[in-house]
């Protein structure tokens, strides 16, 4: 299933290669991940790891099917003329299988590199839309907040452009995204209620708008469930610490911080698809029930590859699944 096909099959199902993996390991999980029959590969480009372009060319010269996904490009970073460039390089090459999603950037790497933007929305959302106009072919000049460019055009723009996410969790940048991306990238600790919200923000803004709605949550496949949910904790418990995400928590609807283990084992069950096969199933279910168009599992543990073959084998052919993948 291509990027541009799985918009029609709720959920498509994807993973993400773990971004402290090591990268050498790429190749090799692409492809299990394509053999395993999963739609979507992401890749993730954190300040200092591994750069997320360069990633998705590997990824995506060693398959043949499977849609890779960038989240995210940090627009600070990015002069949307060269972007586009290595966007339209990557779309000709392996054409239908190549979306990207910009995000703000972590403010704290965003300054230590010198690439923090004065208005960072403002920047965010001239960056997605210079580049989507320039992978559109269009003769684009701007004279933002941020994008200064004269007159500038591809000379070989693809057929057709991949899709531009943004990558976003607040109001005004769920907003933002239903204004001038082609959908939303939502990191781990977007569950459910958090899908909805998001879906019924982009409406209001944009009545006539279908935006892609990429979920993600953490997997973990257990045969005993409170095995997983102890797994998956460290994930959860960072999130909670980084005060990242303040809409995805409000929206998780626990205590925050949870105030017991029912609380902890409430808040895992609404964010990751944690515990026995059929668990991690209704978990994904839920997400497609809320609205999402692609359930992307990003694998916990030392062994992903391992997570990746459990998803494949045991929870894909689960009938909650199956019947969502062929309507």
């Amino acid at each position: 299933m291509t990027t541009a096909e799985a918009h029609d099959d709720a959920p498509a199902i994807g993973v993400v290669f773990p971004a402290h993996a090591s990268v050498e390991q790429l190749p090799g999980f692409a492809a299990a991940a394509e053999r395993a029959g999963l739609a979507q590969l992401w890749l993730v480009e954190d300040c200092f790891l591994s750069g997320g372009l360069t990633m998705a060319a590997t990824a995506l010269a060693g398959t043949e099917r499977i849609g890779v996904g960038i989240g995210l490009l940090p627009a600070p970073l990015r002069n949307p003329a060269l972007a586009a460039m290595e966007i339209a390089t990557l779309a000709r090459l392996h054409p239908g299988r190549l979306e990207v999603a910009f995000g703000h950037g972590v403010k704290e790497w965003m300054e230590q590199v010198g690439a923090l933007p004065a208005r960072r929305l403002a920047a965010l959302e001239e960056v997605v839309l210079a580049v989507r106009r320039l992978l559109a072919g269009e003769v684009v000049s701007v004279r933002g907040t941020h994008v200064r460019l004269d007159r500038v055009e591809l000379e070989a723009p693809p057929s057709p452009p991949p899709p531009i996410l943004v990558g976003t969790t607040g109001p005004k940048g769920v907003r933002l995204t239903a204004r001038s991306a082609a959908g939303l990238m939502m990191p781990p600790g977007c569950g459910p209620a958090f899908v909805r919200w998001a879906a019924a923000e982009m409406r209001a803004e944009r009545p006539a708008a279908s935006p892609r709605r990429v979920a993600c949550a953490w997997l973990r496949i257990e045969d005993e469930p409170g095995r997983a949910v102890t797994a998956v904790r460290p994930e959860i418990e960072h999130w909670l610490e980084g005060g990242l995400y303040p809409e995805p928590l409000r929206r998780a609807g626990v205590p925050l911080p949870p105030q017991s283990e029912r609380d902890f084992e409430a808040l895992t069950q609404e964010l990751a698809a944690a515990g026995d096969p059929p668990r991690c199933a209704a978990a994904i279910a839920r997400l497609a029930e809320a609205g999402a168009d692609a359930a992307v599992l990003v694998p916990v543990g030392t062994d992903p590859l391992g997570q990746v073959e459990r998803l494949a084998a045991e929870v894909l052919p689960a009938p909650a699944i199956r019947s969502r993948r062929s309507r």
